[in-house]
């Protein structure tokens, strides 16, 4: 039966927001029912406003068309947003269920408008009088942006194949909302119960603990229950019962594949839709179709930068396994290391070579100081002012907090930021994601700062110990805020070009640059505190931190490059050559990886390529860390914040987003183009830079 509220737009949140301070969404008073009507309404006023485009009697200028569509759809946007940060985040059974007709009602929309001859004949009449026309820079970008989009969503394409293209759209929205929801449900399908503490022998006491109080809210009293999320990573790394090293790493391998919430149909079944759209649009495959929109233009120039990552990686990676083989035989007399062990010995080895117990360093790492590190980092180098507030803001969920963020300079309120960082296991999806519920750009009279979101999923607080996070986790938090810096910096007019909306192997360097803040002493310094002895992390540990920095490097950047692979392989492959999903992702192994498959395949739980943005782009994640240890190397000479080199990339990096090209931001930063070496140098695979030598100008990574 129909809710009442279907019929009551003025008791929808959604409709007919409350007035909250900044515009904030009133999360608080969402409910499920709420958000199909809501998005009917706004896609009906969304089409009157392109009517209204299309039926303009004046001829087409670029304010009465380009800018006209550029600002319509606030209100499908701000649902859209919405939506998506709870569906994300604290979702339930019902909000899945009407997820795909969710999405699909919005690719319906997108492919009328972008597929409507008469807005495309002005969008057109326009584009092809460029030439003429007294634009800023923004607002050529902007024009050539609109264009492009139009031609790449079928504007030109016969009337039978703009309805394939349709067809094809709105099938792959609801694959990839399918995709997404059984990786979910997999996930949270898991469950084991131990009943004999022994058999965590090993796993650190926090660990346990958590277990421990999973069992407890299930009514498992004396038992420990794992769970799939958060990670058991403490399994993988501490625990000696090496069979349920390997049962976990089958279940974490098994996600999503076989069994009721198997996605490998529906695998197959996008790569051949997204191969079909790429043809029908004129491209040899969808990776071809991506990257003629990206900073690497073609998949040849994509495949060559993995070949040389792999001639670098490759030995390395050889040499640093061999080194885990011999420890591993050498301590424990295991003579067949299997994937389940590595994690296990790569610790072992790790702090035996650096004289460091990993666990040493947990109890300095509360999340709550943390993020007070983060702030304090941020504040100081972007000259800005992070304030939390409490009740002012409304949440969707308890744990979430707000914090109010100003610019130091002028005073000016330039964001809010919405911090979710526990895991709610079968509510919130897996990861860690930053992204918007209101992008910074012209709405109205005024341009409206943006309302950014960072998601983690890291254990909550037991009543015995705050959340005590790894290294790579407070790398994680610096990461995510990173992409949140980069939508609250933005100055530009337009929210399809603000922000994270830039070419997408560009969108990494601001989050990974920040990463190489958080181990460094004088940033260590100011969160990295005991929380029981108050005592900071000794210059000792900090020293043992950065020297053990590039432990593994090889392997992990062999890793990286065998899954930006295995994408380019799904996207640059021939559907109807691919037999199985196990037998191309068996192939990208056999050509490049160190392991034989043992369990499940990544590719059925690849949610970055699958149900995220990244097909065809997941190389970004190596492209971008490329330019962001080159950047930093310019902070690590001038000062970590340095005045005039922080203010040069709040101006050109951060607060530019795509108004620009992703190169001439970069060029306007460093002077020049990408130094390729710049990785391999931090990696420890190419010695350092001498200081008193110019580098030539190097080709583009």
């Amino acid at each position: 039966m129909a809710s009442p509220l279907d019929d009551n737009p003025s008791n929808n949140p959604l409709i007919n927001p409350p007035a909250l301070p900044q515009g904030a969404p009133a999360l608080d008073a969402i409910k499920t029912e709420h958000f199909l009507p809501a998005l009917k309404e706004a896609i009906a006023v969304a089409k009157g406003e392109i009517e209204e485009i299309k039926k303009n009697p004046a001829a087409p200028t670029f304010n009465n068309t380009i800018e006209a569509i550029e600002f319509s759809g606030h209100a499908l946007s701000r649902v859209a947003a919405v939506f998506s940060t709870i569906s994300g985040a604290n979702s339930n059974d019902a909000i899945r269920d009407m997820e795909a007709e969710f999405e699909v009602e919005c690719v319906k929309f997108s492919n009328d408008m972008m597929m409507d001859a008469a807005l495309f004949t002005r969008v057109k009449a326009i584009h092809d009088a460029r030439a003429t026309l007294q634009l800023t820079p923004e607002q050529k970008m902007l024009l050539e942006k609109t264009y492009k989009d139009f031609v790449r969503s079928g504007a030109l394409l016969n009337d039978a194949d703009k309805q394939q293209l349709r067809d094809i759209k709105e099938k792959l929205s609801e694959l990839g909302t399918k995709f997404e929801n059984n990786t979910v449900n997999a996930t949270k399908a898991y469950k084991k119960v131990i009943d004999d503490e022994k058999d965590l022998a090993g796993v650190p006491e926090r660990a346990r603990n958590s277990y421990k109080q999973a069992a407890e809210e299930e009514g498992l009293t004396g038992k420990w229950l794992i769970k799939l999320s958060p990670p058991p990573i403490d399994i993988a790394e501490y625990c000696e019962n090496r069979a349920l090293r390997e049962e976990i790493f089958r279940a974490r391998s098994g996600i999503a594949y076989k069994g009721q919430y198997d996605n490998s149909p529906v695998v197959l079944e996008i790569v051949k839709l997204r191969q079909r759209a790429a043809e029908l649009l004129g491209y040899a495959n969808h990776a071809a179709f991506v990257l003629d929109e990206r900073m690497a233009k073609t998949p040849e120039a994509v495949m060559e930068f993995l070949e040389k990552n792999a001639k670098a990686y490759r030995p390395a990676a050889e040499k640093f396994l061999q080194q885990i083989k011999d420890f591993a035989l050498q301590t424990d007399g295991l003579a067949d290391l299997k994937p389940w062990d590595m994690a296990l010995y790569w610790r072992k080895l790790q702090e035996k070579t650096f004289a460091l117990d990993m666990e040493e360093l947990r109890p300095y790492f509360d999340l709550e100081k943390v993020l007070e590190g983060v702030r304090i980092h941020a504040e100081k180098l972007f000259n800005i002012n992070l304030t939390e507030t409490s009740g002012k803001y409304p949440v969707y969920h308890p744990d979430v907090k707000v914090y109010e963020v100003h610019d130091k300079k002028t005073g000016e309120m330039i964001g809010l930021f919405y911090a979710d960082y526990y895991a709610r296991p079968g509510a919130k999806r897996n990861g860690a994601w930053e992204s918007t519920l209101r992008t910074r750009g012209i709405d109205g009279e005024e341009n409206k700062f943006a309302f950014v979101t960072n998601t983690c999923n890291f254990d909550k607080p037991t009543k015995d110990q705050p959340t005590l996070l790894s290294l790579d986790e407070v790398r994680t938090v610096f990461h995510e805020f990173g992409h949140g810096l980069h939508d609250l910096l933005a100055q530009g007019n337009y929210r399809s070009q603000n922000g994270t909306n830039v070419k997408w192997d560009f969108v990494e360097l601001p989050s990974q640059l920040q990463e190489n803040w958080a181990k460094e002493k004088e940033v260590l310094d100011t969160f990295a505190v005991h929380y029981k002895t108050g005592q900071k992390l000794s210059p000792e540990l900090i020293q043992k931190i950065n020297d053990m920095d590039n432990f593994g490097a090889g392997y992990l950047g062999l890793r990286q490059t065998f899954m930006a692979l295995l994408d380019m392989k799904w996207h640059a492959t021939d559907p109807s050559k691919i037999k199985s999903v196990e037998e191309l992702e068996d192939g990208v192994i056999a050509e490049i990886w160190l392991f034989p498959r043992e369990a499940g395949t990544t590719s059925t739980s690849f949610g970055h390529i699958f149900a995220g943005g990244y097909a065809a782009g997941y190389y970004s994640y190596k492209w971008a860390e490329v330019l962001d240890a080159d950047v930093f190397e310019e902070f690590r000479s001038k000062g970590l914040y340095d005045r005039g080199t922080a203010e040069r990339l709040r101006d050109t990096i951060y607060s530019r987003g795509g108004t620009m090209d992703p190169m001439e931001l970069y060029v306007a930063m460093m002077g020049r183009e990408p130094d390729p070496a710049a990785l391999f140098r931090r990696e420890g695979l190419l010695p350092d830079k001498k200081k008193d030598n110019k580098a030539p100008k190097p080709p583009r990574p």
